[in-house]
C-alpha cells in the first residue's frame, strides 16, 4: 500500500479510488444502513401495529375483589363458571404482584397497593397483623414494629381519599391493611364478605378469600352479591398467595375490569408498556386518578383499556401463555446460559488443541455460538412455552434463529476476511436489541436475556443485560469497521463510523420513548469518544478524558431533563428521577441503586469474580510488558485496531458496572458476548493463516 501526492490510496488489487470518491462511497453505504434500519422499524411496526387505548373509566364507586393467587391458568369452566360467563362484558388482563421480593404475599401487596409502590414485610408475611374494630371503622396498633423502608409511604391511598372527602373502606382482615390511613386507621371495616355493603366508601376494597390459601367461586359470588349496579369492579388475583412466598411462587396473577363504561379488551399501562400487563402501583394510580394528579411517589399509571373483540378465551389463553413463557424464562436463564459457556469452554479447549491446525467446521460453530445472544431475544416470536417439553423447544428455535445469524454472517462478500462475519453478527445482535426496543420491548420482555419482570425487573426500555450486549456489540462492529478502514488509511471515516455506532447506540438507549436507560448513555459516550481518539491516533490524556467524562454525564442529564418535561403521566423513570431530586430524595434513590449493585456483585461466591476479571483484563492492557499482557498484546496484534476495540470495551463495562443498580449483569453478559466473539474471530483468523486460499 502507498499514498501518492493527490492523497489517493492504491490497494492491492491496482484500484486507486480518490479521497472524495472513497467518502462518497462510505456515505452511501451510511445511508443504506440507516434506510434498511429504517424499512425493518417500519415493516415491524406495520405487522404489529400498537392499538387504540383509552383511559379507563371508573364509574360512581370502584370495588376491588382480590382472591389471593388466582392465575388465569385457575380460571376454568369447571373451577370458576360464573366467572368465565361474565369474562366477554369486561377488561381482561395479568397483573405483576412485585411487591418488593421475587415471590409476593398478600400482606405485601395490600401494603404495596396502600403505598402505590412495592412493600416488603416478611415477617408480617407469616403473622399477619390483626385489626381492632373501632366504631364503624377499624386500627392497627403498633405499627412501629412493621420493620420497613417504606412504613412512611404506607396510607398514601385513603389519605388522598380523606382529603377529597371521600373515604376507603375494607371488607376482609387483610385488605383493612390496603385501607388503612397513615394514622393507621380505616374508615370502615368489615370483617368477612358475607352481608357487607359496599355503597359506604368511593372505594372498597374486599379480600374474598376469608383467610384460606385459595379462593373458591362460592366465595368470589358471596362477595359479588351485594356490588351495586352502577359500581366498577375489579377482580384481580393480587397477591403470589396468602403466607410467606418463595422465588419459585412468583407469577402473574389474574385481573378482570367490569362495569357500565368499561368496554371488552385488553388492559394496559403506561408503566409496563406491553399489551395485557400491569403492575399492582397501577391499580393505586387508578383509583387515585379522579381525584386529580397522581402523586409522584406512585411508581403506578392509571389503567387503558385497548377495546377488541377478541374472543375472552383468547385473551385468557394468551395471558396463560405469557405468565408461562415469563415463568420459564426465569427458571431456564440460568441452566441455558451454564450450558451455553460450557459448550464455548468446550468449543474453545477444541480450537485451543487445533490451534495448527484448524477443522473446517470450527468457524462456522463457533459464529452460530456467539450468535446465540441475539437468537434469544428472536425466540421469544415462537411459541415455545405453549408446547409441550417447552425448555426443548426454547433451544431448539434459540438454535435455529443462531444459524439464521449465522447464514448470513456467510452469505455476502464480507465473508473473505476473518473479521467480516464477526461484524455480521455484531451488527445483528444491535439491530436485533434496537430495533425491538423502539418498538416497545416486546422481545426483551419475555426472553432468556431480556428484563425479567418477575423478578422485579424492568418492563420496557432497555435493561442492564440487553444494554451490556447492545453497547458491547456496537463497539465491536465498530472498533473492527474502523480496523478495515484504518488498513485502507482512511483513519477520519475510521473515527466518523465509531462516532456513528456511539450517536446511535445512545440515542435508542437513552431516549425516554424507547430506551429510557440512565446510567447506559454516559458509559456510551465515553467509551466512544475513548475509541475515536484511539483511530485518530490522538494520545489519550487525563484532561481530555475527564472532559469526555463530564459530557458524557451531560448527556445522561439532558435526556432525563427532557423526559421530565413531558407530563407527569408520561414520564419514564428517567423523568420520576428528576423529579425525585427536585423532591430531596434523589440522594436515596442513587444509594438504593448503589446499594442493590453491591448486593448483586456479593450475592453468590462467584458474583465477585465478574469484577475480578475486569480488572485482570485492564491490568493486562495496562501492563504489555508482563507476562500475560505480553501474551494477550500478541492475540491482539493479529487484528488490526484489536487492541484499541479492547480499551474501548473495558472503559464501557467499566462505568456501566458503575453507573448501573445492575451493572454486575450488564458486565457478566458484556465480557461473555466479547470472549464469544474472540474465539469465532480467533477461529476464522487462525483457518485464513493456514490456508489462505481458503474462500468460503
Amino acid at each position: 500500500m502507498r499514498r501518492s501526492q493527490l492523497g489517493t490510496v492504491e490497494l492491492q488489487h491496482g484500484w486507486t479510488p480518490t479521497l472524495e470518491r472513497m467518502t462518497r462511497r462510505y456515505t452511501l453505504v451510511v445511508l443504506a444502513a440507516l434506510v434498511s434500519f429504517a424499512a425493518l422499524l417500519g415493516f415491524v411496526n406495520l405487522v404489529d401495529r400498537a392499538p387504540d387505548r383509552t383511559d379507563l373509566k371508573a364509574d360512581r364507586s370502584i370495588v376491588v375483589i382480590a382472591a389471593p393467587g388466582l392465575r388465569w391458568a385457575d380460571v376454568t369452566r369447571a373451577a370458576y363458571p360464573d366467572l368465565r360467563e361474565t369474562l366477554d362484558y369486561g377488561a381482561i388482563g395479568s397483573v405483576t404482584p412485585r411487591g418488593g421480593k421475587t415471590g409476593t404475599c398478600s400482606t405485601d401487596a395490600w401494603l404495596s397497593l396502600s403505598a402505590g409502590r412495592g412493600v416488603s414485610v416478611p415477617a408480617l408475611c407469616t403473622d399477619p397483623p390483626k385489626p381492632a374494630v373501632a366504631g364503624s371503622g377499624a386500627r392497627f396498633a403498633d405499627r412501629s414494629s412493621w420493620n420497613t423502608d417504606e412504613a412512611d409511604r404506607i396510607g398514601l391511598l385513603a389519605d388522598r381519599y380523606r382529603a377529597a372527602g371521600k373515604c376507603v373502606a375494607a371488607v376482609g382482615q387483610d385488605a383493612a391493611l390496603g385501607a388503612l390511613g397513615s394514622d393507621g386507621t380505616v374508615d370502615s371495616f368489615t370483617p368477612s364478605a358475607k352481608g357487607a355493603r359496599y355503597d359506604k366508601c368511593a372505594l372498597t376494597l374486599v379480600d374474598a378469600s376469608g383467610g384460606s390459601a385459595r379462593t373458591t367461586m362460592a366465595q368470589l359470588n358471596e362477595a359479588f352479591a351485594g356490588i351495586p349496579a352502577s359500581a366498577t369492579v375489579i377482580v384481580t388475583g393480587l397477591s403470589d398467595g396468602p403466607g410467606r412466598q418463595e422465588p419459585g411462587d412468583a407469577r402473574l396473577r389474574m385481573l378482570f375490569v367490569l362495569g357500565n363504561s368499561v368496554k371488552h379488551g385488553t388492559l394496559w399501562s403506561a408503566s409496563v408498556r406491553q399489551s395485557g400487563i400491569v403492575q399492582l402501583p397501577d391499580l393505586t394510580a387508578t383509583f387515585l386518578a379522579p381525584l386529580g394528579p397522581v402523586p409522584s411517589q406512585v411508581q403506578g399509571s392509571p389503567l387503558q383499556l385497548a377495546p377488541n373483540e377478541t374472543p375472552s378465551s383468547s385473551l385468557v389463553n394468551q395471558a396463560r401463555q405469557t405468565d408461562d413463557q415469563l415463568r420459564g424464562v426465569f427458571d431456564l436463564s440460568v441452566p441455558f446460559f451454564a450450558g451455553w459457556a460450557l459448550l464455548g469452554l468446550t468449543l474453545g479447549i477444541l480450537l485451543w488443541r487445533s490451534r495448527t491446525r484448524v477443522v473446517g467446521w470450527l468457524p462456522p460453530v463457533l459464529t452460530v455460538w456467539a450468535a446465540v445472544p441475539a437468537a434469544t431475544f428472536l425466540s421469544a416470536l415462537s411459541p415455545w412455552a405453549a408446547w409441550p417439553a417447552a425448555p426443548v423447544w426454547l433451544v431448539v428455535f434459540t438454535l435455529l434463529f443462531a444459524g439464521i445469524i449465522a447464514a448470513i454472517a456467510y452469505a455476502g462478500r464480507w465473508r473473505r476476511t476473518p473479521t467480516g462475519p464477526i461484524i455480521a453478527v455484531a451488527i445483528a445482535t444491535w439491530v436485533v436489541i434496537g430495533a425491538d426496543v423502539m418498538h416497545g420491548s416486546r422481545l426483551q420482555f419475555g426472553s432468556l436475556l431480556g428484563l425479567q419482570p418477575i423478578n422485579g425487573g424492568r418492563f420496557y426500555g432497555m435493561g442492564n443485560v440487553g444494554f451490556g450486549l447492545f453497547a458491547t456489540s456496537a463497539l465491536i462492529a465498530a472498533g473492527l469497521g474502523a480496523g478495515a478502514l484504518i488498513v485502507r488509511g482512511e483513519r477520519r471515516l475510521a473515527a466518523v463510523t465509531i462516532a456513528l455506532a456511539g450517536l446511535a447506540t445512545v440515542i435508542i438507549d437513552g431516549w425516554p420513548g424507547w430506551g429510557a436507560d440512565f446510567g447506559g448513555p454516559p458509559a456510551v459516550v465515553l467509551a466512544a469518544v475513548v475509541l475515536a481518539l484511539l483511530a485518530l491516533a490522538v494520545r489519550l490524556r487525563l484532561r481530555l478524558v475527564l472532559f469526555a467524562g463530564v459530557a458524557a454525564l451531560a448527556v445522561a442529564a439532558v435526556l432525563a431533563f427532557a423526559d421530565w418535561l413531558r407530563p407527569a403521566e408520561s414520564r419514564t423513570h428517567l423523568g420520576k428521577f428528576v423529579q425525585q431530586v427536585i423532591d430531596g430524595e434523589g440522594l436515596g434513590v442513587v444509594g438504593d441503586k448503589l446499594g442493590a449493585n453491591v448486593q448483586l456483585v456479593f450475592g453468590t461466591p462467584f458474583s465477585p469474580l465478574v469484577p475480578i476479571a475486569l480488572a485482570v483484563l485492564i491490568w493486562m492492557i495496562a501492563r504489555p510488558t508482563s507476562r500475560p499482557g505480553r501474551a494477550l498484546d500478541d492475540a491482539l496484534a493479529r487484528v488490526r485496531f484489536g487492541r484499541e476495540t479492547l480499551i474501548g470495551l473495558l472503559v464501557l463495562w467499566t462505568f456501566g458496572f458503575v453507573l448501573n443498580d445492575s451493572g454486575l449483569a450488564l458486565l457478566l453478559n458484556g465480557i461473555g458476548l466479547a470472549l464469544a466473539f474472540a474465539l469465532a474471530l480467533a477461529a476464522q483468523t487462525l483457518r485464513r493463516e493456514q490456508d489462505p486460499t481458503i474462500h468460503i
